[in-house]
């Protein structure tokens, strides 16, 4: 209640404001919506890293704002939101489903020469964040689990090429709390209609607590290239996307030097009546996360708050992805799936999963929105239904 109480005065401070200008600002509001369920069997004795589980939830992310048009070519927008979230099966007690506060400023620019920058700053969701990011980055259940960034995030486009750059601040200095904080970026050239050439890569501070000094270093680089066959197949996809993904990791406290662990990998996809199905092999030099296990000064075991990937990047293994992504709109997402997992010691266990989401905000703004950059063409106009605030 005290959160709601709190955006009840914000927007109580914001809307007159809003008055000064009648004829540029608008009332922006949006509402969003995921429902995700993910079921984990996994072999208790070929799993190491993997535990079996089951994740079924949904969330609720209204949120309410105005807008303002500099020119034709720069627009600004300021909102606040709150994530709502319910745990199915949790029960009554303790029960609080006021998770996060949201509030961020977005800007949208056309440049002179026609491409888009976008920048974010505040807190704001992860599925603003438009590059193409793998599994070692950021694995499925840590991005449901860790929704928001809490920083900044720069979006360029141009015709061919699209980059982003973002920070995320995870932890502040405290008496048992680490400082934290990466630095991440993704993007990619369409060199051919065939070929793109991308990459993904983040450098992750993780530093001190009062109790636990000591500070470690854990970056990442995974350029890739990825061919796409569908133009000559009749398919909607027929991709291969390879490339490799190389680290540098320090514990600082403990260790000399630094070292170095890498790996390949190759991911496969055919996609036909957006049904699709997807095998990834990784073939790994070193162990991609050799200080998994290890604990710092204080006695806390490093895990995934140092490796936000995957835990199966750690060894050789073969995934296979099959599932369905039935298009209904753009503002609406369904995806229904399997995975099917293997190491070298065999079959590890299987996956399945289901996913909704709605976006009132690609209701809207179906060109640009909140978090999202556009395409590149004229400028749309304003829409009919949006409000203009007159006090």
């Amino acid at each position: 209640m005290k959160k709601i109480f709190a955006i009840c005065l914000i927007l109580l401070a914001v809307v007159p404001a809003m008055g000064q200008n009648p004829k540029n600002l608008r009332l922006e509001y949006d509402a969003y919506f995921e429902y995700y369920f993910e079921n984990r069997e996994f072999d208790y004795d070929n799993s190491e890293y993997l535990n079996s589980g089951t994740i079924n939830a949904a969330l609720l992310t209204p949120s309410i704002g105005f807008s303002f048009a500099q020119n034709k070519n720069i627009q600004h927008r300021l909102m606040l939101g709150v994530d709502l979230l319910h745990d199915m099966g949790k029960g009554v007690q303790n029960y609080q489903i006021f998770d996060e506060v949201t509030f961020n400023y977005d800007i949208h620019v056309r440049t002179n020469n026609g491409a888009l920058f976008e920048g974010i700053v505040g807190v704001f969701p992860r599925r603003y964040c438009e590059g193409e990011y793998g599994e070692f980055f950021a694995s499925d259940s840590l991005k449901w689990a860790d929704r928001n960034l809490e920083g900044i995030l720069l979006k360029y486009k141009s015709k061919n090429f699209y980059a982003e750059l973002g920070e995320d601040w995870m932890g502040r200095f405290g008496q048992t709390r680490k400082e934290r904080f990466m630095i991440f970026t993704a993007g990619a050239w369409d060199a051919k209609h065939w070929l793109r050439l991308g990459w993904d890569a983040s450098l992750y501070h993780y530093a001190c607590s009062e109790e636990a000094p000591g500070v470690v270093d854990m970056h990442q680089l995974h350029p890739y290239a990825k061919f796409n066959f569908a133009h000559w197949t009749g398919l909607q996809e027929l991709s291969l996307k390879a490339g490799p993904i190389l680290t540098y990791q320090w514990d600082r406290e403990r260790e000399e030097s630094a070292e170095f662990a890498g790996g390949g990998e190759f991911v496969l996809t055919a996609r036909k009546w957006n049904v699709y199905i997807q095998n990834t092999l990784f073939a790994q030099g070193d162990d991609m996360m050799r200080l998994y296990d290890s604990f710092d000064t204080g006695g806390n075991k490093y895990g995934n708050n140092l490796y936000f990937g995957n835990p199966i990047y750690r060894d050789f293994f073969d995934m296979v992805h099959i599932g369905w992504e039935p298009y209904v709109a753009d503002y609406l997402r369904i995806k229904l799936g399997v995975r099917l997992n293997w190491n070298a010691d065999g079959f590890m266990g299987a996956q399945q999963f289901f996913g909704c989401s709605f976006n009132l905000d690609k209701v809207r703004h179906p060109r640009v929105g909140s978090g999202r950059i556009g395409n590149l063409g004229r400028k749309p106009k304003a829409k009919k239904e949006e409000i203009i605030i007159v006090l």
